[in-house]
């Protein structure tokens, strides 16, 4: 069996040379399943993505009375399973052998040191994980509205998507994270953070994530791609990626960071780009280090003057332009002292009278939240929001972080 041939077939792979598919090869397994047998199971969770070699399944949902429903079928070259790749969820559907068939199966655990290793290769994944994931959208919005017919299997196919969505939830939240060690570090600091995430759909495109390094630093990230909903969360998820690999070298050096995260983002989309503040806490010495990529500043407040501090700080947007000039900027940072990140969506939310919440008015309440020294400082902004909103939608994702030192 020739497994380059059948790789070349394959969209999650395309666009890959000669030397990134010899890489891959190896870690594929080959298997056979006899037939009348499940290679997955609804609601189980799985390690692999599987390619049919030779032979053909049947996909499977079950329904809420537990009748097992027909929704397709894969035949030879198709693939399965892949998102198990990315991601730890319960498998959405059934796949069925009818007769043996034989199959490429490729592990999460191989994979992934690949990914770690291969940025080229890493870079093309995602770009066709996100092709494949909008052309799979277009193909069921457009079999929806071009047929009434058969009723049940697009019940069934509309559930699916509903799940696929709550996965995506699920997996997006690891994307509003914090590693362990830095949790342990605020406690040992006396440092108090808290945070607000509000998506726009089910997923969107805020991202916050926070990572501990040695001699006590803890490095966080807070950015926002450009739209929200679907798209935006998938390009979120390369932002994610991207951070977790150049953060283990470069999270102590703000300005290297950006660099990589721009050069990472501008490689994979032409059309997207993002905004994002990253900041470095010295707890020893008490300062933060900034490096904006287009983002709004952080609102500093200084509790011996009681004042925001000004900041001048220029950086350009994520994947905008190659090889930009990110800058550095040091504070120093008091007990008592607080500092407010935050998104756009709040600011530019209108209410149903038209008015915007404004970058002003989230100034103005933060400052009168620290003077009076409110306990719950973002929940209390957030509750004022909500006031002037009165129940309208959102308009965009939400994020509020605060740090009070």
């Amino acid at each position: 069996m020739e497994i380059v041939q059948i790789l070349h077939k394959v969209p999650l792979f395309s666009g890959l040379d000669s030397q990134s598919l010899s890489a891959i090869t190896p870690l594929f397994e080959e298997e056979s399943f006899p037939a009348q047998s499940k290679i997955l199971r609804e609601g189980e969770f799985g390690d692999s993505m599987y390619i049919i070699a030779e032979g053909e399944v049947s996909v499977t949902k079950f329904s809420d009375e537990g009748k097992e429903i027909f929704i397709t079928k894969l035949k030879s070259g198709s693939y399965f399973g892949e998102v198990a790749l990315i991601d730890s969820q319960p498998r959405s559907a059934n796949i069925n052998t009818e007769k043996e068939i034989t199959v490429l199966r490729l592990r999460k655990s191989a994979f992934e040191k690949l990914l770690m290793e291969d940025k080229t290769f890493a870079i093309n994944f995602y770009r066709n994980c996100l092709n494949e994931t909008l052309e799979r959208m277009r193909e069921t919005a457009t079999n929806l509205t071009s047929s009434k017919t058969v009723l049940d299997q697009k019940s069934i196919r509309l559930d699916q998507m509903d799940a696929e969505l709550s996965d995506a939830k699920n997996v997006q939240n690891t994307f509003i994270s914090q590693d362990k060690h830095s949790a342990e570090l605020f406690i040992k600091y006396g440092i108090k953070e808290t945070y607000i995430y509000k998506p726009f759909l089910e997923v969107g495109g805020d991202f916050l994530n926070l990572k501990s390094f040695e001699d006590n630093k803890i490095g966080f990230i807070i950015a926002d791609v450009m739209g929200h909903g679907i798209s935006a969360a998938l390009a979120t998820g390369v932002l994610r990626s991207g951070f977790s690999i150049f953060s283990k070298k470069y999270g102590t050096n703000p300005v290297e960071l950006m660099n990589h995260l721009n050069e990472h983002f501008y490689e994979i989309f032409t059309s997207l780009f993002a905004t994002g503040y990253y900041a470095l806490l010295e707890m020893d010495s008490y300062t933060v280090k900034l490096s904006k990529g287009g983002h709004m500043h952080p609102l500093v407040w200084k509790s011996k003057s009681n004042t925001l501090l000004s900041i001048d700080l220029p950086g350009p947007g994520l994947g905008i332009i190659p090889k930009a000039k990110f800058h550095e900027l040091t504070i120093d940072v008091e007990k008592g002292d607080k500092m407010l990140f935050f998104t756009d969506g709040i600011i530019e939310q209108r209410n149903h009278e038209g008015e915007m919440f404004s970058e002003e008015r989230l100034e103005k309440l933060y400052i009168k939240y620290c003077t009076v020294k409110e306990e719950n400082i973002v929940q209390s902004i957030y509750a004022d929001f909500n006031r002037f909103n009165l129940n309208n939608d959102l308009q965009d994702d939400i994020t509020l972080f605060l740090l009070e030192f």
